[in-house]
């Protein structure tokens, strides 16, 4: 049996259990230490300042200033919540469904990101990357990673994201890095997971890692995806998340018996 044949064999396996047949047993990802530590600073330290300068922003965002006694950070707070069935779809929730999503994939693509009240708003509340440029600022000043395919790898994982959650990378302001270690982020989901049951058909998907992969096919569980988004998507939109995952797991199938896994696959 070709490798193109085997992978083909395992990803319908997926597809059908959600459990590949060599990890029946295995989970999702706990959270890694580092997030944890930051959802606990984001959701515990003392608001020494609000600047609501970017108050007149698309998403109304305040940069907040919080600190433990020894360190100080700063963060975006959103508190729009207009869900759907809104006729434009607005909402912190979705910021939060994305991190938490991203979490349970195990990928760190999106800054840790934690729900609290502030001067007597709900909101989202998302770390602050300091020193950080956008993929758009970096493209206009000509800016070049020192490891460009390690770069080009996180961008594609992105991608893979962005379709599960239905967010075209519209903007590249989207898109930061700090220059310090250049790995991208992806930020602004407020727009986020539409009930729509279809791939982004302006972004395409050519290549994927092989974790992404893992994390979609034999980690995956529904029912945990179901618990850990129901505060913040409703059926709908949950469903069409679910259907969506499957899109994509068919996608790379098709793309691998096309290419072969070589140019489709990467490591991480």
């Amino acid at each position: 049996m070709n490798s193109g044949h085997r992978f083909g064999v395992w990803v319908f396996s997926a597809l059908l259990t959600g459990t590949s047949l060599l990890c029946r047993t295995q989970t999702l990802p706990p959270v890694p230490s580092p997030g944890g530590e930051l959802e606990r600073f984001l959701s515990r330290a003392e608001i020494t300042s609000v600047d609501k300068a970017l108050q007149s922003g698309r998403t109304s965002a305040w940069i907040v200033t919080l600190s433990d006694g020894t360190t100080s950070r700063r963060a975006f707070f959103k508190s729009i919540r207009r869900n759907r069935p809104a006729p434009m779809p607005d909402s912190y929730a979705y910021e939060i469904a994305a991190y938490e999503l991203d979490k349970l994939l195990g990928l760190e693509l999106v800054p840790v990101t934690v729900e609290r009240t502030i001067e007597g708003r709900r909101g989202s509340l998302q770390l602050f990357l300091e020193g950080a440029e956008s993929e758009r600022s970096r493209l206009r000043k000509n800016l070049q990673p020192p490891d460009p395919e390690a770069y080009r790898d996180r961008l594609d994982e992105i991608l893979v994201l962005e379709h599960l959650v239905c967010a075209p990378r519209l903007d590249l302001g989207d898109i930061i890095f700090r220059p310090d270690d250049w790995r991208p982020w992806r930020v602004d989901f407020s727009e986020a997971f539409p009930p729509s049951a279809a791939l982004l058909p302006e972004c395409v998907l050519e290549r994927c890692s092989r974790r992404a992969l893992t994390a979609l096919s034999s980690k995956w569980d529904d029912a945990a995806v179901r618990e850990r988004l129901k505060a913040y998507l409703n059926p709908a939109e949950l469903e069409a998340l679910l259907q969506r995952r499957r899109l994509i797991l068919a996608e790379i199938k098709r793309l691998v018996e096309e290419k072969g896994e070589e140019a489709v696959l990467y490591r991480p």
